[in-house]
């Protein structure tokens, strides 16, 4: 029997084919992941590349316009020219004051004004101050304000506002700074009952109080706890600085001397504030509408009063109001007594003095004064 053959089967074809196929399909896989890498990484560079150019654009653009604004490149600019720009900004001067008294009777004629002018020393004053409201409540100018008619407060030889606005002008073009002066609570003619402006009798509100009985001259006053009178002086400084008096000395700011006191009755406001609080608020008052019209308040007090003396002007000394200038009015023998009490600052003093004390003054090292014809 012959023997029986071993069959040996082998698998190598069939495997081989297969291998071969998923070589090809793990190749094919691979090209398609490649593929989109590389497409994901060319959006993804254009992308950045549309940025950069955007911004790169946007650069230039604002670069053309600030070369536009700018000046040419220094090479092209006088140095000088650049310094004459930077000298050509204004700078803040702080408040020079050495100032001459022009009469209210001078100033209504142009004539003796500029007579007045040329006549005054330049190394002696800087500013020239014209009295617009003396101690009785008289103004030397046409005022606009209703009061100002209603109560005859205008001077039968007042200026026209165009004539007062020509002073200021007059003054400034003969090199000196216009100011003027007033007479604030000491005033004779805008204070009455009537006006709701006084002081009242024994708290009458019809009856106007007087520093002493009529028959021997007594005056009525401004009472500062009332708003009319406020308002009445804040006109009048509004008006006046906007005629282009650029500083207002505010005298009589004070309570009236009286034997009466009594008698003196504030009115329905006086339990609103005390004594110093109703000055203080009128200054206040005065010199937020001067700042609003280009024009620094400066209060006038009495000299002595810094000393303890008559302490009942001011409810005490000056010194309790505040306001950044004060202007005290220098007794002859006591300037450096009164000096001395003084609280405000020497750079912004302007005492009131007459000439003959200007070297006391020039002693003391204070180089601002008003001085006094």
């Amino acid at each position: 029997m012959p023997r029986q053959r071993k069959i040996k089967h082998y698998s190598y074809g069939y495997l081989n084919r297969r291998k071969r196929r998923g070589k090809v399909l793990k190749l094919f896989l691979f090209l398609i992941i490649l593929a989109g890498l590389i497409f994901l990484g060319y959006c993804a560079a254009k992308s950045i590349g549309d940025l950069s150019n955007r911004h790169n654009s946007t650069e230039s653009s604002e670069s053309s316009l600030l070369s536009d604004l700018l000046p040419e490149s220094s090479e092209d600019t006088d140095s000088s020219e650049l310094e004459a720009t930077e000298s050509s900004i204004p700078e803040t001067e702080s408040i020079s004051i050495q100032a001459a008294v022009l009469p209210a009777d001078i100033a209504a004629n142009a004539e003796k004004t500029t007579a007045y002018l040329e006549s005054l020393d330049s190394n002696i004053y800087n500013t020239v101050v014209v009295d617009l409201k003396d101690e009785t409540g008289i103004l030397s100018y046409q005022s606009a304000v209703p009061l100002t008619a209603t109560c005859g407060a205008i001077s039968p030889d007042a200026m026209t506002l165009e004539e007062l606005k020509n002073l200021t002008k007059t003054i400034i073009d003969a090199g000196y700074t216009p100011a003027a002066r007033i007479y604030t609570l000491k005033d004779d003619t805008a204070s009455h009952a009537s006006y709701q402006t006084s002081y009242i009798y024994e708290d009458q509100m019809d009856v106007t109080w007087l520093d002493q009985a009529a028959a021997k001259g007594g005056r009525s006053w401004l009472n500062p706890y009332m708003p009319a009178a406020k308002e009445y002086l804040v006109d009048i400084t509004t008006e006046i600085a906007q005629a282009g008096f650029t500083r207002i000395f505010a005298a009589g700011m004070q309570y009236p001397e009286t034997r009466f006191p009594q008698q003196m009755g504030y009115g329905p406001n006086q339990d609103s504030m005390d004594l110093t609080q109703a000055l203080q608020s009128v200054l206040d008052s005065l010199i937020s509408a001067g700042t609003a019209n280009g024009a620094e308040i400066i209060p006038v007090y009495i000299g002595e009063c810094y000393l303890g003396e008559n302490e009942n002007f001011y409810n005490g000394s000056p010194n309790t109001l505040k306001s950044d200038y004060s202007a005290p009015i220098l007794t002859e023998g006591k300037e450096t007594e009164i000096l001395d009490a003084i609280q405000t600052p020497v750079a912004n003093l302007i005492p009131v003095i007459q000439y003959d004390q200007l070297e006391k003054l020039e002693a003391k090292g204070l180089k601002q004064y008003l001085i006094e014809p």
